[in-house]
Parts: structure tokens; C-alpha cells; sequence
């Protein structure tokens, strides 16, 4: 089983992905209790998954060690939230190095690897997202630290005073700056929010060209070599 699993790590993780984006919003009309318990099964279902994908025992403890500062400063920002905004600023930068850290060890395996699977197809979009919501959490810590930065609609301002939809509405605003759609809901108008917009813009595209490029490269040298072995 626990080898299956790891033959199919990413997709395990995707799983995981999808399930936290799912909650995520869901949990914004929960009561506080129930919103603790959701926070504490994401972490979980994060903390089995990401044990998968991190192979090497220094990444293990580094993701352990973050993730548990992450769900800290989650808790506290949740049970003093009308006290102080410290656990969401931590909250967001702790998650940002995470997620960072989660792309780099991703992308690392795909060029390190000889041969292509689907399974490392999978990875590869994993990695595309993870890198969405690293954004997603820059920019949430930009808004707390100078909420000016950002021109928010009329139609979501209630939202953002939500702490799960707000993070929802920044984990939207990172991909539709990602895939280059960029719609008008959440714009920036300060400094640094613009170059977070087009720093992501440009490792949006070098993503895409750099790690299909990569995909397809070994799977044409794959091609390749079975020819090769079938001719002889």
C-alpha cells in the first residue's frame, strides 16, 4: 500500500489540493469550532500527503516544523481574531516559504528524473498550483500589511472581511494572475502589490514553458530509446 502510494505520490497530493481548496470557502459560514476542526483535518490530510512528496528526512523535518507553525498561527489568529491580526500576517508568511519550499523540492524531482510517468505529469501541475497559492498568500500579506494596496469590487468588499473568503478571494486573484486572464475583482494599485502581479505573471509563463519543455523532451527521449531497443 504504502508503495502504490508512492508510485501515485502527486496524485495523492492534487487529491489533497483539491479537498483543502473545497473546504476552504466552505468553512467561511462555519462556527468557530467547526472551523478549528476544519483547519486541524486540512492539516492532516496536508501534513500525510506532503510526508509523500518530501522523500528526504532534512525536508520531512523542515515541513513538519513549518506546517505546525502554520497551523499555530491559523489557531491563534482564529481565537484572537478581534484582538490582534499577528496570527494572519504569520499565518500567510509561514505559508508562503511553505508552499515555496513544496514548488522547489517538486520541480527539483521532475529535472532530476531520467524517464516521464504520468505521475510526474501530475506533479507538474501540483507544483503549477502550489506556486498559485504561495502567490495568493504574498498577496494576503500585503493586504494586511497595507490594505491600500488592493482596489477590491463592490461585489466581494463583504468577502474580504472574511478571514477564509479572503484568502479564497487572493487564492483567486493568484491564479487568474498566473494563467495571465487577470479579471478585475482585486486589483492592485500599490508598489510592491504590482510587482508581486508581474513577478508571478513572468513565473507564470517560464513555468509553462520551461517544465513542458522539460515533460516533453523525455517523453520524445523515451520515444527514442525504445526504438532504439526495438531495432536492435
Amino acid at each position: 500500500m504504502w508503495k502504490g502510494l508512492r508510485n501515485r505520490k502527486y496524485l495523492a497530493l492534487l487529491a489533497g489540493l483539491v479537498l483543502t481548496a473545497a473546504l476552504e470557502p466552505a468553512s467561511a459560514t462555519w462556527s468557530q469550532g467547526k472551523q478549528l476542526l476544519g483547519n486541524l483535518t486540512t492539516a492532516v490530510i496536508i501534513l500525510g500527503v506532503f510526508l509523500v512528496v518530501f522523500e528526504q528526512r532534512w525536508e520531512r523535518c523542515l515541513a513538519f516544523f513549518l506546517l505546525i507553525l502554520i497551523f499555530a498561527a491559523n489557531v491563534a489568529h482564529e481565537v484572537l481574531q478581534d484582538r490582534s491580526q499577528m496570527g494572519a500576517i504569520l499565518f500567510h508568511f509561514l505559508n508562503t516559504l511553505f508552499l515555496a519550499f513544496a514548488v522547489a523540492v517538486i520541480l527539483q524531482r521532475i529535472f532530476q528524473r531520467q524517464s516521464i510517468r504520468t505521475d510526474d505529469v501530475i506533479g507538474a501541475l501540483c507544483g503549477y498550483l502550489l506556486a498559485s497559492a504561495a502567490w495568493g498568500n504574498a498577496y494576503g500579506l500585503v493586504y494586511l500589511l497595507w490594505p491600500g494596496s488592493f482596489l477590491i469590487a463592490d461585489t466581494i468588499t463583504g468577502q474580504i472581511g472574511n478571514w477564509h473568503l479572503q484568502r479564497f478571494q487572493f487564492h483567486y486573484f493568484s491564479v487568474m494572475t498566473l494563467t495571465s486572464l487577470g479579471y478585475s475583482d482585486i486589483r492592485p494599485v500599490g508598489s510592491l502589490a504590482y510587482s508581486l502581479r508581474w513577478l508571478e505573471s513572468v513565473f507564470g509563463q517560464f513555468y509553462m514553458a520551461v517544465v513542458v519543455a522539460q515533460l516533453v523532451g523525455l517523453r520524445l527521449a523515451q520515444v527514442i530509446n525504445r526504438g532504439r531497443s526495438a531495432s536492435q
